[in-house]
């Protein structure tokens, strides 16, 4: 998807981000660890050049799906609703990755614009970004002292990174 030395150094830091919560992972649920995995795996697959804009968007279908599948029937809510904020954020912003693409420059000769009102999404993947950071900081701050010992410190920790390696699809 992107083919800069930074950008896949931040998109690993997101892929080792998906997997900090696993190294707590005594007690989070199967799925939990099945979502962290595919969104390690889904930021490792941006990092392979070449890829078809299709692979991003089925991806994103499919984190998205885990969401849905992670906040199912699990016991460690404690676990499965930063993984499932992170999983949508992540899914949201693979959907929205082409469109997102700067647009070719209109030919300053042709005097009009197609596009229809001329509203940019340019600013969409930005929007999804800070609002997964703020909810990820929520979601830690709104969770007891006592309680923030069992996993909860490296699911926020991993988001953090997980937001810094998407951050470059957002600008």
């Amino acid at each position: 998807m992107f083919e800069i030395p930074a950008v896949h150094a931040a998109m690993l830091v997101g892929a080792v981000g998906a997997m900090v919560p696993m190294w707590r992972a005594h007690g989070t649920d199967c799925r939990v660890r099945i979502a962290h995995g595919a969104m390690a795996v889904s930021m490792v697959a941006m990092m392979i050049p070449g890829l078809p804009a299709g692979i991003h968007l089925l991806e994103g279908a499919v984190l998205i799906a885990l969401a849905v599948f992670v906040t199912g029937e699990t016991m460690h809510r404690r676990t499965a609703v930063p993984c499932a904020v992170d999983l949508t954020a992540m899914g949201v912003l693979l959907l929205l990755a082409p469109t997102s693409a700067p647009a070719p420059a209109a030919s300053a000769s042709s005097g009009h614009h197609h596009g229809g009102a001329g509203i940019s999404t340019g600013w969409l993947p930005l929007l999804v970004l800070v609002c997964w950071a703020l909810l990820t900081l929520h979601l830690f701050r709104s969770t007891p002292r006592r309680e923030r010992r069992s996993g909860v410190r490296a699911a926020a920790a991993g988001s953090a990174l997980m937001i810094l390696g998407m951050a470059p699809m957002a600008v």
